[in-house]
Parts: C-alpha cells; structure tokens; sequence
C-alpha cells in the first residue's frame, strides 16, 4: 500500500513538473522576445543576419532625417509562411535602423487596403502593386522613402528572394536619401552596355546598379576631351582610342583622377552587339588600345593570352565527338571563384564570395616600374596562360585540357595599381591637340609630365566581368524587373568606382549577403574523377576514330576499284566493328565513373539527413533511459538497506 502511494505522488509530481516546465519555456520565450528583440546570435558563415559596420557608420551619421515608409499588405502571408517570416525581418531592421540612427531615421508601416488612403500613398511613392487572385485586387510589399528636401528613393518589391541582400538595399535606400548628390563617373567602351535595337536598348543590369548611386555620362569614340567635373573613368573593353582622348586620360590620371578599367584578350560580350558591330575584334586588339597609358602606369598584360586554371574552371556541357551527347566537362578559361582567390586587405575585395570571369587576362608588373601592383583577385597555382586563339572560332573544352600545361604559378586577375607615374606622352602634348586648338602656349604650359598626386587606379582583365550572363538572373515579376545576383562581379565593380572616389559607406557591405556557395567537397571529387578518367576516355575515343578510319578506308577502296571485298576483307570490316563495340561499351563504363564517387556521396549524404539525426536521438534516449532507470535502482537498493 505505501509502495503504490509512493508511486502515486511520483506520477503527479512528474506530470505537475511538466506541466511548470511547458509553462516555464512558454514563459522565458515571451520575455527573451519582448526584452531581447534587437538581439540575435548569427551562426551563418559570413555573417548575414548582423548589420555591417558600414551600415552602424552610416546611420550614425545621417544629419537629417529620413522616412522610410514600409508598405505591407496583410493579405501578403497567405500566399506562404515565407513572406510572413520574410517581411517580419524587414520590420526589425527597419525598427533597429531607427534605434541606431537615434531617431533620424523615421520608420512607419503602412497595410495599404484597396482603394485606401494608404494605397493611393504607396501608388504615389512609386510602388507597383501584385496581383494576388483573380478578382485583380493588388498588394503590396515595398518600401519608400524621402529627405528633407523631397527627394525619393523606392524598392518596389522586397522580394524574398533578395533575402541574403536585405540590408544592402535598405542601406542603398538610405543612403541615397542621406547623400542626395552623385558623384559624376565617365564611362568609356564599345561594349553594347546601353543596349542594342535587337534587345530594345535595355541597358546592361551593371549600368542600371551604377546609376542607383553614381551620375554616368558616356564616352563617345569621336570624343576629344574628358568631362570636366568627374571624379573616376570607366574603361570597358576600349578596342580604339583617338590621339587627343588618349593625351586628355593620360593628363586627368596625372592630375589626381582616378580610373577603372575593364581590359580584355578577347571581349567575348562584343558578339551581343549584333551584327551591326561586325565580327568579334581578334584576341590582343582591346590591349593595344589601352598599351601607351599602361606602359606609364608600369603594368603589362601578355597580348593574346589568357588565364586557364583547373582548379577553377566552370563545368559545361560539350557534345561527345563520338555518340553526340552532352557531357560535362570543365572549361579552363571561364572561372568560378570563390573562397580564398581574393585579398582580404583591401576593402574592395575583402567581402566577395563569388566571381565568374570568362576568358580573362593577367596582370603583370613591368621591369622598369615605378608603381606597385597588387592582386585584387587571382588564380590558383595550378593555372596557365593559353593562346586566345583558341577559343576565338570554335572553342573545344576537351581540347583545351589536352593543350594545358600548369605554370605553377599564380595570375592577377584584377589588381590595384599604385604609386608615382610619368606621362604616356613624355614629348608633350601630340601634334593633334595642339592643331585642334588656338591655345597651343597654354596647352603645353599645363602639361604635367609626372602625376601631381599619388596615382591610384583598379584593372580587371576581363571586359565579360560586367555582363548579365556572367553574374546576375533576372524575374520578370508583375511588370516589374527583379534581379537575382548570382555572383558579385556588379559588387565588385561598385565597390571599386565607390573606394577610388573615396567613400567606404557602402563597399564593406556589397558582396556580404551573397548566399549561393559551391559544394567544395563534391567539386573536388569531380576534379579528381576527371583526371583519373579523363586520359582514358580521350584514349578510347582516339581508339574509336582511329577504328571509324579503317571502315571507311576500306569501304572507299571497294568503291574505288569495283571490286567487291573478299572474305578477309569483310572479316576485318566486322572485327573492327566488334573491337568499336567493346571501346563503346568501355567508354559508357569510364563516362559513369566519371559520376559514380558524386552519387555515392550525394546518396550518402541523403542517408545522413534521413536517417542519422532520429537515430541519434533515439540513441541519446535510450542512454538517457538506462542511466535513469539505473540511477533509480541504486536509490532504491540503498534505501532499503
């Protein structure tokens, strides 16, 4: 009787502390929610989820006040728990944007209902509604803002999507708001980065990033002189440059200017201006252009070449020579870089976590230089420099890895250069400026032999780095134009026109959120599968080609001569076609193992997800079940002695 009373106050104080327990959590969780909102701990990688401290200077130092108005249909979250999840981020940091602006920037949210004052509002700020349902009624979910002077700035639609780059946009947004005036920036190529009539002239998405915070005047090719009042050149992919524009560069980097300038052995982009602009210029052609400014700033690019890497190359599909069928194989002059091919001390290319370059250039240091050139972005050991040639007609990724040899040295694919420079035009100014101009006394006068302030400018060897194709994947959403960065090319180039004219507000920022990352495990085992497989399958192509050759050859002699093939003859015919049969069956088996390693751990790896974590669970209350239940004997045993 005492024993079962005794278990009787045991279940009820065990099911009492649970019940205080549930209480407890439910409890701890509504207080750590209200007092610790601001609060989170980031475990992502590159930190995502905590505000930059580009952003915290920013805000802090916004003299006048900004609203930014939030405008979020409630009907929104019925579409999924991922809008909900997404637009209740948006609303804490706006709230903690507020918080460390100390007030100046001013957040409100507004539920904009059809036909209602917040609608007309939110219509009036430049936002798009979206279609929910088939009754045609619009919601919202974008965001406005505006300074004391009226300016306006807007995201029309805070895509989840855009997630990993959240603060950025909002930042942008405020950023704008708080530093209305642009810089002004000239940009100078023959690359179609305004668009062209066979795409209705729709501008490169780079160019539409860069007018979000700077003001672009275009370079036209019959163009004498520089603007006046810019602070950073652009260079694109310049393939022709007359005399007089040449002299009037050389005197604005002289003179303090600073430059970015996008070089190129062969500019594969210039194929997408149509064929109102010809055929593509040979490789070399875009670093003759450009050889006198870099010949002063001690820096040359080999003409014609461009960097092959292994380790880095983009993986494509490329017809076999011999069933016809796709297969992947890795491409040695377009690159995915990632990780550690970036220099962390600079701030331009401290934060990238991706760059996709196609067919690019190296940079190297002249003998007689008088300035330091260092790596912004750069290949592995495991890399070579390759004829563009190549790659200019027909390019064939399998024959290129056959032709490749590694240098086992490392290449500067985009670099800053720094230092004192002297004039490209050490005789004065050219017989063409100086004919061009009554001012002939002034103008040489004011020619400036050696640069007057310490020269400062950031060179990308590949011109390809600023198309669409090459980072970004564009919605076509409501109407509306939504951009999903693949890469950080457009981050990359910002950041650099932002570090040259000197502001940092926002280059530590760009590049963060970037949340796409490769499968280093599975790309090493894919390397490594290919060069245990790749000799043997071109062996046995080789081999089938070679058999092809003998069929034909023989087929071609009794065609020939009239005769008809003797028994021998014939009986070589269907020997070369049995061995062509085993070569093919071998050639299946090698073309599988080619995937074989990356299944077994694809299949490996969903066993893990499926399985491992409830088995280690119920492994963990197992263990848990036994300690206690042992525990409780040793309770009992001692009192009853």
């Amino acid at each position: 009787m005492f024993d079962k009373i005794k278990s009787s106050d045991r279940s009820l104080l065990a099911t009492i502390g649970i019940v205080l327990a549930i209480i407890f959590f439910l409890a701890f969780n509504a207080i750590v929610n209200n007092i610790f909102t601001a609060n989170r701990l980031d475990l992502t990688q590159d930190e995502l989820f905590t505000l930059s401290d580009g952003t915290k200077d920013l805000l802090s130092s916004i003299d006048e006040p900004v609203d930014v108005r939030l405008y979020y249909s409630r009907r929104f979250s019925e579409i999924g728990p991922d809008i909900a999840r997404h637009a209740t981020r948006v609303i804490e940091l706006l709230e903690e944007y507020e918080r460390l602006s100390k007030g100046k920037v001013r957040f409100k949210l507004f539920d904009p209902e059809p036909f209602s004052p917040e609608e007309d509002l939110a219509v009036s700020d430049g936002l798009k509604g979206l279609p929910f349902d088939q009754s045609g009624e619009l919601v919202y979910f974008g965001v406005a803002g505006t300074n004391s002077t009226d300016d306006k700035d807007s995201i029309s639609y805070l895509s989840p999507e855009r997630a990993p780059f959240l603060e950025y946009d909002l930042t942008r947004l405020i950023h704008n708001l708080a530093n209305p005036e642009k810089t002004k920036i000239a940009i100078f190529s023959d690359l179609p980065l305004q668009g062209t009539r066979f795409d209705n002239y729709k501008p490169w998405l780079i160019i539409d990033g860069m007018k979000q915070f700077f003001d672009i005047e275009f370079i036209e090719r019959s163009d004498k002189n520089l603007p006046d009042d810019i602070e950073v050149l652009v260079i694109a992919a310049v393939h022709t440059i007359n005399t007089s524009l040449l002299y009037s560069i050389d005197q604005f980097v002289l003179n303090g200017g600073r430059v970015l300038a996008f070089v190129d052995p062969f500019a594969e982009s210039m194929a997408l201006a149509g064929p109102q602009a010809g055929q593509l210029p040979p490789p070399g052609v875009g670093i003759s252009a450009v050889e006198p400014l870099f010949k002063a700033w001690g820096v040359e690019m080999p003409a014609g070449k461009f960097v092959a890497n292994t380790d880095d190359a983009v993986r494509v599909g490329f017809p076999d020579p011999e069933s016809g069928q796709q297969v992947a194989v890795d491409y040695v002059s377009w690159l995915n870089l990632v990780g550690d091919r970036f220099a962390k001390n600079d701030t331009v290319s401290s934060q990238l976590q991706r760059i996709v370059m196609t067919s690019a250039g190296a940079f190297l240091t002249r003998k007689d230089a008088t300035t330091t050139l260092e790596p912004l972005i750069y290949t592995s050991n495991n890399s070579d420099l390759m004829d563009a040639f190549d790659i200019a007609q027909r390019p064939n990724p399998i024959a290129l890895i056959e032709k490749f040899e590694s240098k086992n040295k490392s290449y500067s694919l985009a670099a800053r250069v720094t230092g004192k420079i002297g004039t490209a035009f050490p005789d004065g100014p050219p017989k063409e400026v100086l004919n061009s101009n009554k001012k002939n006394g002034k103008i040489k006068k004011a020619h400036l032999s050696e640069s007057v302030a310490p020269f400062n400018a950031i060179l990308v060897g590949d011109a390809d780095f600023l198309a669409d194709r090459n980072w970004a994947r564009v919605r076509e959403l409501g109407g509306q134009r939504l951009t999903i960065p693949t890469a950080s090319n457009a981050d990359f180039a910002i950041n650099a026109i932002d570090n040259l004219r000197g502001s940092q507000a926002l280059v530590g920022l760009r590049g963060r959120g970037f949340s796409v990352r490769p499968f280093e495990v599975i790309s090493e085992m894919r390397q490594t599968a290919d060069d245990k497989y790749r000799a043997k399958e071109q062996e046995l192509l080789n081999s089938i080609s070679d058999i092809e050759k003998n069929i034909q050859n023989i087929q071609r002699e009794e065609k020939s001569t009239g005769v008809l093939m003797t028994a021998a003859q014939q009986e070589q015919i269907d020997n070369f076609r049995i061995k062509m049969l085993e070569s093919r069956r071998d050639l299946r088996k090698v073309q599988r193992s080619l995937r074989n390693d990356v299944e077994t751990l694809e299949n490996r790896i969903r066993i893990i997800n499926i399985w491992a974590v409830p088995i280690v669970v119920a492994i963990i209350s197992i263990l848990l079940a036994v300690v206690r239940r042992f525990r409780r004997a040793q309770f009992y045993k001692s009192a009853i002695h």
